[in-house]
Protein backbone atom coordinates (compact mmCIF):
# COMPACT_ATOMS: atom_id res chain seq x y z
CA UNK A 1 0.00 0.00 0.00
CA UNK A 2 2.59 2.37 1.28
CA UNK A 3 6.19 2.54 0.93
CA UNK A 4 8.41 1.86 3.94
CA UNK A 5 10.93 4.02 5.18
CA UNK A 6 13.16 4.92 6.61
CA UNK A 7 16.85 4.27 7.56
CA UNK A 8 17.78 7.45 8.36
CA UNK A 9 16.24 8.57 11.94
CA UNK A 10 13.00 10.94 11.79
CA UNK A 11 12.50 13.21 14.38
CA UNK A 12 9.96 15.79 15.87
CA UNK A 13 10.61 19.01 13.66
CA UNK A 14 12.32 21.82 15.60
CA UNK A 15 9.71 24.24 15.38
CA UNK A 16 5.77 23.59 15.12
CA UNK A 17 4.10 23.57 11.83
CA UNK A 18 0.10 24.01 11.75
CA UNK A 19 -0.54 23.55 15.15
CA UNK A 20 1.09 20.04 14.83
CA UNK A 21 3.29 18.62 17.34
CA UNK A 22 5.43 15.20 17.81
CA UNK A 23 6.38 16.45 21.12
CA UNK A 24 6.25 14.70 24.60
CA UNK A 25 4.67 11.82 23.33
CA UNK A 26 2.16 12.86 21.06
CA UNK A 27 1.13 11.71 17.41
CA UNK A 28 2.82 14.08 14.89
CA UNK A 29 4.97 15.42 12.19
CA UNK A 30 8.37 14.15 11.79
CA UNK A 31 11.86 15.71 9.79
CA UNK A 32 14.51 13.82 8.82
CA UNK A 33 16.41 16.78 8.65
CA UNK A 34 17.36 16.90 4.71
CA UNK A 35 14.59 18.53 3.49
CA UNK A 36 11.76 16.22 4.00
CA UNK A 37 8.43 16.60 6.18
CA UNK A 38 6.45 13.72 6.99
CA UNK A 39 2.89 13.86 8.08
CA UNK A 40 0.99 11.06 9.53
CA UNK A 41 -2.60 10.58 8.15
CA UNK A 42 -5.45 11.13 9.88
CA UNK A 43 -7.11 7.57 11.11
CA UNK A 44 -10.02 8.26 9.37
CA UNK A 45 -10.89 9.48 5.90
CA UNK A 46 -9.12 12.37 6.12
CA UNK A 47 -5.58 11.43 5.72
CA UNK A 48 -6.37 9.40 2.64
CA UNK A 49 -8.38 12.44 0.73
CA UNK A 50 -5.30 14.71 2.04
CA UNK A 51 -2.64 12.68 0.07
CA UNK A 52 -5.21 12.54 -2.75
CA UNK A 53 -5.18 15.79 -2.91
CA UNK A 54 -1.61 16.37 -2.77
CA UNK A 55 -1.18 13.86 -5.44
CA UNK A 56 -4.03 15.06 -7.52
CA UNK A 57 -2.73 18.79 -7.49
CA UNK A 58 1.35 17.87 -7.54
CA UNK A 59 0.54 16.51 -11.41
CA UNK A 60 -2.31 19.38 -12.05
CA UNK A 61 -0.84 20.82 -15.33
CA UNK A 62 -3.77 23.68 -15.20
CA UNK A 63 -3.23 24.75 -12.27
CA UNK A 64 -0.77 27.77 -12.51
CA UNK A 65 2.98 27.58 -11.53
CA UNK A 66 2.50 30.82 -9.57
CA UNK A 67 -0.54 28.71 -7.27
CA UNK A 68 2.26 25.87 -7.13
CA UNK A 69 4.90 27.98 -5.24
CA UNK A 70 2.07 28.41 -2.21
CA UNK A 71 2.04 24.93 -1.55
CA UNK A 72 5.04 22.49 -0.24
CA UNK A 73 6.24 19.83 -2.73
CA UNK A 74 4.39 16.75 -2.49
CA UNK A 75 6.95 13.51 -2.21
CA UNK A 76 4.45 10.90 -1.99
CA UNK A 77 3.29 8.61 1.09
CA UNK A 78 5.56 6.13 3.06
CA UNK A 79 4.94 3.96 6.20
CA UNK A 80 7.54 5.07 9.43
CA UNK A 81 7.15 4.55 13.03
CA UNK A 82 5.03 6.99 14.60
CA UNK A 83 5.99 9.54 16.55
CA UNK A 84 4.13 8.19 19.70
CA UNK A 85 5.74 5.02 19.41
CA UNK A 86 1.98 3.54 18.31
CA UNK A 87 4.15 1.26 15.14
CA UNK A 88 4.28 2.15 12.00
CA UNK A 89 1.74 4.36 10.24
CA UNK A 90 1.66 6.00 6.67
CA UNK A 91 2.35 9.44 6.61
CA UNK A 92 2.70 12.07 3.47
CA UNK A 93 5.68 13.56 2.50
CA UNK A 94 6.19 16.92 1.98
CA UNK A 95 8.97 19.06 1.18
CA UNK A 96 10.50 20.58 4.87
CA UNK A 97 9.89 24.42 3.60
CA UNK A 98 11.64 25.57 7.03
CA UNK A 99 15.01 24.13 6.59
CA UNK A 100 17.56 26.24 6.50
CA UNK A 101 15.60 28.70 9.17
CA UNK A 102 16.84 29.80 11.89
CA UNK A 103 13.28 31.64 12.93
CA UNK A 104 11.07 30.52 10.47
CA UNK A 105 7.34 32.08 10.33
CA UNK A 106 4.89 29.62 8.33
CA UNK A 107 1.26 30.65 7.46
CA UNK A 108 -1.38 27.42 7.55
CA UNK A 109 -4.09 29.05 5.75
CA UNK A 110 -7.44 26.52 5.36
CA UNK A 111 -9.61 27.40 2.53
CA UNK A 112 -13.41 27.24 2.90
CA UNK A 113 -15.84 27.40 6.02
CA UNK A 114 -14.58 23.71 7.62
CA UNK A 115 -11.65 21.69 7.85
CA UNK A 116 -13.89 18.81 8.40
CA UNK A 117 -17.09 16.63 6.23
CA UNK A 118 -20.47 17.66 7.53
Amino acid sequence: MYPLCCSKKLKAPEHQVAGHSAKEGRLGPLADGEGRFFKPFQRDFRGKNEARFYEFFSSNKNAPNHIHGYFPAYQGTQVVEASNGSGKLPHIVLEDVVTGYLKPSIMDIKIGARTWYP
